[in-house]
């Protein structure tokens, strides 16, 4: 029974019963009618004829109810699974950022961390280079430092200011110069003598520094990635074999969490820190530096002082994040109005061409904050908040094509059976998931 059928019915029925079918659709009839006098005046098939398009007429409104609750039952599933879906995205994703934020700090890879002068001995035995045919020992200088002020000024640019001491025997060699050498800083930093005193068979020499270093750091998973600020030291007399151990006899705990050698009270806003540690690193600086007993390609081990330290998450998520969530959930309301319906259209001011202008304001919007972001981190390559950024501007695009189709194309499935449907449906499902998928892509090395 198809609407077909009935049409085809009424067609075939003679002026009188049409009449009275109209009249008997009218006053919402669908059984033999009350109007005795103009039904019973039609002939036995004209009446048979209106009797059974009643009877079809029915049956097909019975199929409609039937298939609208159909309908009516699939749409509320869809919006039950785009309202799971997307919630089980962010649980999934809320886990994955809490994990890798609390996370445990590790140094570097390349950091030989030490905190034993065991440790030390054996770092030094394996990669100090033995001394030239009739060259003297190598002589080892023990340093080190208390580390009093801490600033991040740029992206790349830290300032450190503090004391530092070291260590020489009375066998040093007179020539040997006090001091130490940062080749991060920009301007080598002048030290100023605090104290000088003889302890036993030793003089021990401090000084208070400040200096500006220039530091590479990773920003390619901000704002959850964490940062080393290392104090790269060796010898100003390294060419006569001068290399520096950290004095670990004067720390007390040395272990990395308890962060020896850092003011307790030293204030670095927006940062944690979480360890500190004297580490080795050996390079080879391809180059004999114009001195005669300095060999080319020679591994030289250099001692770090290194602050391992972790973001706060308040202020780059608050300055960062709120523009492109607030502009997704502007363009969610909008996809909730589009529609074939003209009065819901009228009643919201939304019209499918004005979307294509209030994208265009979004789209800027969101550029000015992308914009700002890069200026702050000047980072070379893809951080992990630009995928917020990257989706959004996705999502705006996607709205104005859908609102072109809803105008261009009004007769596509899409819109003609669902209007708009599957468009509001898989909204948020496709903003979580494209986030999920960022996450996972980013952070799959720490999970």
């Amino acid at each position: 029974m198809t609407q077909e059928d009935l049409d085809d019915a009424v067609a075939r029925m003679t002026p009188a019963a049409r009449a009275t079918f109209d009249d008997v659709q009218e006053r919402g009839h669908h059984a033999e009618p009350h109007l005795a006098a103009g039904f019973d005046a039609l002939s036995s098939s004209e009446r048979a004829s209106v009797t059974d398009s009643a009877q079809l007429v029915q049956a097909l409104a019975d199929a409609q109810a039937v298939e609208q609750k159909r309908t009516s039952r699939r749409h509320r599933r869809l919006w039950i699974a785009s309202g799971l879906f997307p919630f089980v995205c962010l649980i999934a994703l809320s886990g994955i950022l809490i994990r890798v934020y609390t996370a445990p700090t590790k140094p570097d890879p390349a950091d030989a961390v030490v905190t034993t002068p065991d440790q030390v001995a054996r770092y030094l035995a394996d990669h100090v280079p033995a001394p030239m045919p009739g060259g003297r020992p190598p002589i080892f200088i023990p340093t080190g430092l208390l580390i009093e002020s801490v600033e991040l000024t740029g992206p790349y640019t830290v300032e450190v200011s503090g004391q530092i001491w070291q260590r020489y025997a009375d066998d040093v060699p007179k020539d040997i110069s006090r001091g130490i050498f940062l080749p991060l800083a920009k301007d080598q930093p002048t030290l100023k003598e605090l104290y000088r005193e003889r302890r036993g068979n030793e003089e021990v020499v401090g000084w208070t520094f400040h200096a500006m270093m220039r530091e590479q750091f990773d920003y390619s998973r901000y704002p959850m990635g964490r940062h080393q600020i290392r104090l790269r030291m060796f010898h100003p007399d390294f060419e006569q074999g001068v290399y520096l151990v950290p004095d670990l006899a004067a720390y007390n705990p040395i272990d990395p969490t308890a962060v020896p050698g850092v003011d307790p009270t030293m204030v670095l806003e927006n940062w944690d820190i979480q360890q500190a540690f004297f580490s080795y690193r050996t390079h080879d600086l391809k180059t004999d530096f114009g001195l005669r007993d300095y060999r080319v390609n020679q591994q030289y081990p250099e001692l770090y002082y290194s602050i391992a330290v972790r973001r706060h998450l308040m202020s780059p998520l608050i300055s960062r994040t709120i523009v492109p969530i607030v502009i997704l959930i502007q363009l969610f309301v909008i996809v909730m109005v589009l529609g074939k319906d003209d009065d819901r259209l009228e009643k919201f001011g939304v019209r499918p061409g004005t979307v294509i202008f209030t994208a265009a304001a979004f789209f800027f919007a969101v550029l000015i904050g992308h914009n700002s972001l890069r200026d702050e981190v000047k980072s070379p390559g893809f951080i992990y908040i630009e995928s917020l950024y990257l989706i959004t501007y996705v999502v705006i695009v996607s709205v104005v094509v859908n609102a072109f189709l809803l105008v261009g194309r009004p007769h596509l499935r899409l819109f003609r059976d669902y209007d708009n449907l599957w468009v509001k449906v898989l909204y948020w499902p496709f903003v979580l998931a494209a986030m999920l998928a960022f996450t996972l892509v980013k952070f799959s090395g720490l999970l």
